[in-house]
């Protein structure tokens, strides 16, 4: 019903406006006024009767309304209706000299004149019988193109010039093609010419391959129209290809003033792509002094109260650190920049711009001056796409803060985006750490076990072996409330983890215990694999794990067979340095000492230590290393297995008097002093020797011996 009466009232309105000579209308116009017969000021027309319809015009002859109607024979409108029948139009060309609008039929004329010809074109190519099909579809397709679009032949040779530019790799002929380019541009306007497709590609290609005489020339005639950028994409490209490819830095300098000049256009969907591409070049200071411009409210800015505020902030005063120039102001001034800024987010979610690095930004920079109530609302504004976030450091940064302040809900959804990714985000350098503070601060252990730790478990060797992804493994044994325990992980790392979680309710501890179980499995099976176990202790990092693992580890015959793997792995390095082979190539002896001081400084579950765990036998596990190192003890105190020997001692000493004395009785037979001679040619220091020698004369209280 809405269409027809739509086409009726439209073709009432064409027809009252024709049916007067000077354009009179019995519709209303655009502000919903009905005008008058002649138009303002001007001579009256001659009534209904000129009306195209004649005599079937509702008010006619036959009409209730009659001749008594006030719109009759006295009445001021014009004659009688009767005189309808015998009035004429006025000719075209008067009425057109009177005020008819007559621009539309000649488009219209126009266009038909353009499709007869189209045509007949078109009839002529498929009647010609010498050409095959595709051609003859190629050449009405072309020929389509010629009708509508204006100067087609001219663009035509502008991408032919624009194929051969891009196709040359001569510099000279390069630079011949330029030249032509450039010339033939100077029959367009730059300006209009760089909204369209073609456009784009002829201004960005001379940019990348002119010189910067060429760019100094585009740039001429483009910056005065830089305000373009808001409205057409392909002007807001063509000005990010001068920031990224300028040979000299006052375009680019050119384009930041002008940027921070219209802080507004941040705010519009094309715009925003220059601003993203600016701000990734750009060092911290600059970036520091964008994101001030863009979150301190000033005279433009669409809440009037809170400009007026701020009317004593200098230039000074916006290059500082964000956070140190919200300090400087009072107490109002805050409130007003605090409540700006969540303006300024709900702008970002509204325009769509949370892909952008400027707003990621601005929202790590909300994150460290907004108070806890006011987070929640942010976390609450942007949850639908907190994903995009991740694309960017700072995204990622402002996200980890934020997730403290998420409900359950938001978690959720998050964690449901991002299912199909964890193995790559474990990966990632930037972003492992949002998969940390999710195992870290997520209530929904349940939600957490289906979707990250069993994506982690099935992936867990191509994890583990990565050097973020270790990371990741590693933070599981370490729960929210351990975070001096966690010393492994770097100060900036360990702020962004450990970081206020108001949210998060649940008992931390517990949370751990729910989730540990699929990775302890998965460690279980690669560390009791001695070739793997040795693979793995030749980098230092995983002797971490390898500890905690077995510290926090409740199956004993794991815990045993991981530590015969390490004996076993003290047995061959004391092999191979008997044969004279290269130890350093297949062992790192200095991991294995460390990380048997790590084994004998550690407990595990309960009271028992980790040396005292019984192995083969009923014989604890530092009986087990005594036995393979005192046989052989010559070799080992020739090798960097010294710090072990020595370790061994000092805990014999300590825990096991018998076994303390048998250890002595076997070194005072070495020839200690010939070997001592022999290390100290080709030694320059013995340190580790001198406490060994200082062990068997019986005069050595040392403290443990770490690495070094």
């Amino acid at each position: 019903m809405k269409k027809s009466f739509a086409k009726r009232k439209n073709k009432l309105k064409k027809e009252n406006n024709a049916g007067y000579s000077n354009g009179a209308r019995l519709l209303k116009g655009k502000k919903g006024e009905a005008q008058r017969g002649g138009g303002p000021m001007k001579k009256r027309s001659n009534g209904v009767g000129d009306h195209p319809k004649g005599k079937k015009h509702p008010i006619g002859k036959n009409h209730p309304i009659g001749k008594n109607h006030p719109i009759g024979k006295n009445h001021p409108r014009g004659n009688n209706t009767d005189e309808g029948k015998n009035s004429k139009r006025r000719p075209r060309e008067e009425s057109a000299g009177k005020g008819t609008p007559t621009g539309k039929t000649h488009k219209r004329r126009d266009n038909q004149n353009k499709s007869e010809l189209l045509n007949e074109k078109c009839k002529k190519i498929m009647n010609d019988e010498n050409l095959s099909k595709s051609k003859k579809k190629k050449l009405i397709k072309e020929h389509k193109k010629k009708v509508i679009v204006e100067n087609y032949d001219y663009y035509k040779k502008l991408r032919i010039k624009l194929n051969d530019l891009l196709q040359t790799k001569d510099k000279d002929e390069k630079k011949r093609q330029i030249n032509l380019l450039c010339a033939e541009l100077k029959k367009v306007q730059l300006a209009k010419f760089a909204r369209t497709n073609l456009g784009y590609h002829i201004i960005s290609s001379l940019v990348i391959n002119g010189s910067e005489e060429v760019q100094k020339k585009l740039w001429k005639n483009l910056h005065e129209h830089m305000s373009d950028i808001s409205t057409f994409n392909f002007v807001s490209i063509v000005f990010q290809c001068f920031y990224k490819h300028a040979k000299g830095e006052e375009i680019r300098k050119d384009i930041q003033q002008w940027l921070l000049k219209n802080p507004k256009t941040f705010f519009t969907k094309f715009a925003s792509r220059l601003w993203n591409t600016v701000f990734q070049k750009l060092k911290t200071g600059m970036r520091t002094k964008i994101t001030n411009y863009l979150i301190i409210p000033n005279g433009g800015s669409q809440n009037e109260k809170l400009a007026n505020g701020m009317k004593n902030i200098t230039l000074d005063i916006l290059k500082k650190d964000t956070k140190e120039m919200f300090e400087t102001f009072n107490e109002e001034n805050k409130t007003l920049i605090r409540k700006y800024l969540i303006e300024v987010v709900e702008m970002l979610v509204e325009k769509e711009l949370l892909y952008n690095i400027v707003s990621h930004n601005i929202l790590l920079t909300a994150s460290k001056i907004l108070n806890d109530e006011e987070l929640a609302n942010v976390m609450e504004t942007i949850h639908q796409g907190c994903e995009y976030l991740l694309s960017t450091n700072l995204g990622n940064q402002a996200l980890i803060y934020l997730l403290g302040y998420a409900t359950n809900k938001h978690k959720k959804s998050l964690i449901k985006v991002l299912k199909n990714d964890i193995c790559d985000l474990c990966k990632n350098s930037v972003n492992f750490l949002l998969i940390i503070r999710l195992l870290k601060i997520t209530d929904d252990t349940k939600l957490l076990h289906d979707f990250v730790v069993k994506k982690i478990a099935s992936n867990f060797e191509d994890i583990f072996n990565d050097y973020y992804g270790f990371y990741v493994v590693m933070e599981f044994f370490y729960d929210f409330k351990q975070s001096n325990e966690d010393k492994f992980l770097y100060v900036q790392w360990k702020n962004l983890v450990y970081s206020k979680a108001p949210k998060s309710v649940k008992d931390a501890d517990k949370r751990k215990s729910e989730i540990i179980q699929p990775i302890m499995e998965q460690l279980q099976t690669v560390l009791q694999d001695e070739h793997k176990l040795a693979h793995y202790v030749k980098d230092k990092k995983y002797l971490i794990i390898i500890c905690e693992f077995l510290c926090q580890s409740t199956d004993e015959q794991v815990v045993r067979a991981v530590l015969k793997n390490i004996v076993s792995l003290v047995e061959q390095i004391i092999l191979a340095c008997e044969n004279k082979e290269e130890v350093s190539s297949k062992y790192n002896c200095k991991n294995v000492n460390d990380l048997i001081f790590k084994i004998f400084s550690k407990c595990g579950n309960g009271s028992t230590t980790l040396p005292g765990v019984l192995l083969d036998e009923d014989i604890p596990f530092y009986r087990c290393l005594s036995n393979v190192l005192l046989p052989q003890l010559e070799t080992a105190i020739k090798s960097e297995l010294i710090k072990t020997v020595n370790n061994l001692l000092r805990f014999l000493k300590d825990n096991d008097a018998a076994e303390f004395e048998r250890a002595l009785a076997r070194a005072r037979q070495a020839d200690n002093e010939q070997i001592y001679q022999n290390l100290k040619d080709t030694l320059p220091t013995l340190t580790h020797f001198d406490t060994y020698l200082e062990f068997v004369r019986g005069s050595m209280m040392p403290s443990h011996e770490n690495s070094g």
